[in-house]
């Protein structure tokens, strides 16, 4: 093997390194996000403990969902308006969020917000 063939040799070997090495970061972040993004839309956590900040919210007739977890998102109600959407998305609540204005607390987590938009009372 002359120094041409084995500089060729080493050459091929790096590149495939480097390649195995961006494709294994790349499925690891992926990976990681998939995880968080879960991890969100399944903890139901508020965006603060304690009592929280009372914010007021008006629901217009035929707003979406999507919209309105924009502006919950926009208020600093939530932290993330697509984990919001899927909540409602997969929640008993689907469809079913109400016009009107409704006082809603940061200490309150995505299921206690649902309650709240579509006038579903608590049973004790």
């Amino acid at each position: 093997m002359n120094a041409k063939q084995l500089l060729g040799a080493i050459s091929a070997m790096i590149i495939k390194t480097a390649a195995a090495v961006v494709i294994i970061i790349v499925v690891f972040r992926l990976a990681v996000g998939a995880y968080d993004f879960g991890y969100q839309v399944f903890a139901d956590l508020p965006v603060s403990e304690g009592e929280g900040r009372i914010v007021s919210v008006v629901v217009k007739e035929g707003q979406s969902c999507r919209e309105l977890a924009k502006e919950l998102e926009e208020k600093g109600l939530i932290n993330n308006s697509y984990v919001f959407f899927i909540q409602e998305h997969f929640s008993d609540y689907k469809d079913m969020i109400q016009p009107g204005t409704y006082e809603l607390s940061t200490a309150m987590n995505s299921e206690q917000m649902l309650e709240v938009l579509c006038h579903v009372e608590e049973e004790e």
